[in-house]
């Protein structure tokens, strides 16, 4: 009887982790600043139609050039030192999967990437389930910011964590291990 191995992943998030800032902060401000005739239909879909729509939205409504998002090199560092400890690597974010995949594109350090699309807000439990189905219950390692990452640590093997201000003081019950975030 053989036994098959577990996956290992290593799973980061897009928002505040790989990137010093937020795909949906980006083009709302984008919106905000230059196309201000769109803010009604964002705010409709946003109310209306739930976030995963507003987040469409923004996407086929602004532009991004990869050259000037914030990318945090240390992250990256990070990410390319350890790939070789990993049987994937994925990025997975709660931005519209067309960014993720631009940025996962971009990079050539992921194996997968994933992001919202119209059915799925990919934050928090959803994470879980797509890792779990995805690679049939993988062993996984995440790398997160957020308060909303919490229950992706806690199924965790390792707790990697980007602080952007005040997020120890909500995982002090775990082990966690912070990864510098520098440009």
């Amino acid at each position: 009887m053989s036994s098959k191995k577990s996956l290992t992943v290593l799973a980061v998030d897009l928002d505040h982790t790989l990137i010093h800032t937020d795909m949906i902060y980006l083009g709302f401000k984008q919106i905000l600043f230059k196309k201000l005739y769109l803010m009604p239909i964002l705010l409709y879909l946003l109310f209306a139609k739930g976030k995963p729509s507003a987040k469409k939205y923004l996407y086929d409504n602004t532009t991004f050039d990869l050259k000037v998002v914030p990318f945090n090199t240390e992250l990256i560092k990070f990410i390319k030192a350890e790939r070789h400890n990993y049987d994937h690597t994925i990025l997975i974010s709660g931005s519209y999967h067309k960014y993720v995949q631009k940025i996962s594109d971009y990079l050539k350090i992921f194996d997968s990437y994933v992001g919202t699309n119209l059915e799925v807000n990919m934050i928090s439990n959803n994470k879980i389930s797509y890792l779990n189905e995805r690679f049939n219950m993988p062993i996984f390692d995440y790398i997160g910011d957020n308060k909303k990452d919490i229950p992706v640590w806690e199924v965790s093997r390792k707790v990697l964590v980007v602080d952007n201000g005040n997020i120890k003081r909500y995982i002090s019950h775990m082990k966690y291990t912070v990864i510098p975030k520098r440009n």
